[in-house]
């Protein structure tokens, strides 16, 4: 009962943020200097995949930070040539309120975004359109009011991933 509660006052918390993020107005951009990943704990080990993103994009290692949603209870920071948070559903108040060692992360404004999720789940999507981000990249059979530029493309494939995020984001840039 009470996750069914707390599910429900998730979904209300998700509407709000993607009225936010309907409203928000979009700046041209001229280079991305700033990357969001939010992926799930399957796709955690995709360290390389995001730095060849990233490269791609001419956006340094350090400015990168990788948000994994995993089941653990415990929510860890771990560096290796990025920046990459564990969150777990369970480190969630009742309420949808963020743990304070989180806000200042949920309060950072980034230039580029890649939801790297192909499914749907309140958890997921709440989590995503919690942060402050400039432009949003994700796939198409997630929930698509989520992003800005959306890739009709399996994230397992990594090599297609690469060459079709880069057009359009080369094209965005322009």
């Amino acid at each position: 009962m009470v996750a069914l509660l707390s599910s429900f006052v998730m979904r209300l918390r998700l509407k709000e943020q993607l009225k936010r993020l309907s409203s928000q107005s979009r700046e041209k951009q001229i280079e991305f200097q700033s990357l969001l990943i939010v992926c799930a704990e399957k796709h955690a080990n995709n360290e390389e995949l995001f730095l060849k993103f990233a490269q791609q994009l001419s956006i340094a290692p350090e400015k990168i930070t990788v948000i994994v949603l995993t089941t653990k209870e415990l929510m860890e920071t771990g560096t290796t040539s990025v920046t990459t948070h564990y969150f777990s559903r369970k480190s969630v108040g009742f309420f949808g309120k963020l743990p304070s060692s989180l806000k200042e992360l949920f309060g950072k404004k980034f230039d580029l975004q890649l939801n790297f999720f192909n499914t749907t789940s309140v958890f997921t999507e709440w989590v995503s359109a919690s942060f402050n981000s400039d432009l949003r990249v994700g796939f198409s059979k997630s929930n698509q009011q989520l992003n800005d530029l959306i890739l009709d493309i399996n994230p397992q494939e990594h090599d297609v991933f690469l060459r079709e995020s880069h057009t359009y984001l080369k094209a965005i840039l322009k």
